[in-house]
């Protein structure tokens, strides 16, 4: 250790105000962004409802929405390299990919997190450890998941002191509380959809109760917010793909919202209003994006249904077709699971798509397993994720854009 880091210090660690009976003061002008962006996630369900690819357009949301979550945290892996993983493991082997398989643990555990924001009626602290324990199961260190922290941590700085921190949480005593706290207003509907998910989503930051792992549970959480508000009953909107492009005023929005003044201060719900502008913008861009690439599988899985000069309703060929958009890499096993139908069936259909090359046979991992890649599927992914990186959609200019929110943080 360098001296520096061997030197004691004085910091101060943030005790955040508890949610429960807050009277949040929201401008008109914010609460009509509000208002505009659960308009667009209504808007966006609803499209899809009458969708020829239901099941595939909202896995494929859903993964699009884990991916930005992974790219926030450095954890960046390209839709071709991330889905030959993900067959690889599938078919027993090894990936030999730690970020692939990082990534596709974050997409395991956003899908946890969506099924259990349904099944779990209230959703409590084992259901927030689950989908921590989940999206740890894969990483470096999977012996933290599920455990809320019993040391003090910090962003930023040292790692060996919080001395030079950029913010230093709550200390640990002071988690069950205020986890029960936030949990409570989670199952709550005191805020609108919306605003609870954004709220719930910087508090959680805020007390940063796990060892590692933060950021991807935090944004799991908004999705289960919203899923339990019914505001977004089948598709997950990829907010996440957008904090990932608008990253730095990401974290200035986080850090507006830890305000210094009293409980019920103006200066706390002025505080949260920044943080409220900025997420209704990011939730609004990626409603839009994630419309337009509703429509995009739509004319996809028609042009698919042309070339196989028509397929029968229901028959295994439909079915396959219906899931591939969510799933672009299968094989014969995988996608029997997938659509419920014999193997011998599954592989008429497989070969019936590999024949008019919607699916190409390739060989992935170490073992060379035989894989099914539906890469029209794969190259419409990997535009999504260049349109959100975009400030007008416009993928032949794909430098990341900083989104400067209409007053500046204090």
């Amino acid at each position: 250790m360098s001296r520096r880091d061997r030197r004691g210090c004085s910091y101060d660690a943030y005790l955040a105000d508890s949610l429960a009976g807050w009277n949040l003061l929201i401008p008109g002008d914010v609460a009509a962004d509000v208002a505009d962006a659960e308009a667009a996630i209504r808007a966006l369900n609803a499209a899809g409802t009458a969708h020829v690819s239901l099941e595939g357009l909202a896995r494929f949301l859903l993964r699009a929405e884990s991916v930005g979550s992974s790219k926030i945290e450095g954890l960046e892996a390209a839709a071709r390299r991330l889905a030959r993983a993900e067959a690889a493991m599938a078919l027993g082997g090894d990936a030999n990919d730690r970020v692939a398989v990082e990534v596709i643990g974050n997409i395991v555990a956003m899908e946890s997190a969506v099924e259990l924001a349904t099944s779990a009626d209230p959703f409590g602290l084992d259901d927030l450890l689950s989908v921590h324990r989940t999206l740890m199961d894969n990483s470096p260190t999977p012996e933290v998941g599920g455990v809320v922290r019993e040391e003090q941590n910090w962003i930023g700085g040292s790692s060996f002191n919080p001395c030079s921190a950029a913010f230093v949480p709550p200390p640990p005593e002071y988690l069950d509380d205020l986890l029960s706290d936030l949990l409570g207003y989670v199952n709550d509907d005191e805020h609108s959809p919306l605003v609870q998910a954004a709220v719930a989503h910087a508090q959680f930051e805020t007390l940063h109760p796990f060892s590692d792992g933060n950021g991807r549970t935090g944004r799991a959480l908004i999705h289960v917010v919203l899923r339990r508000r019914g505001l977004a009953p089948t598709f997950v909107p990829p907010i996440s793909l957008v904090l990932a492009t608008w990253s730095d005023d990401y974290v200035n929005g986080l850090m507006t919202y830890r305000h210094l003044g009293e409980p019920d201060s103006a200066e706390r719900s002025a505080s949260t209003v920044e943080w409220l502008r900025f997420f209704a913008a990011a939730t609004s861009r990626a409603c839009r994006d994630a419309e337009s690439y509703s429509m995009d599988i739509g004319n996809l899985t028609a042009a698919w249904r042309s070339k196989l000069g028509g397929v029968r309703a229901n028959s295994s060929t439909d079915l396959l077709l219906r899931v591939l958009p969510g799933v672009p890499i299968i094989t014969v096993e995988s996608a029997a699971r997938l659509i419920g139908r014999s193997k011998a069936r599954t592989t008429d259909a497989v070969n019936a798509l590999a024949e008019a090359r919607v699916l190409r046979q390739r060989n992935v991992g170490k073992q060379r397993y035989r894989v099914f890649e539906a890469t029209d599927v794969i190259d419409l992914f990997t535009t999504l994720e260049r349109t959100l990186a975009t400030p007008t959609g416009d993928t032949s200019n794909s430098q990341p854009i900083r989104m400067v929110p209409d007053r500046p943080p204090r």
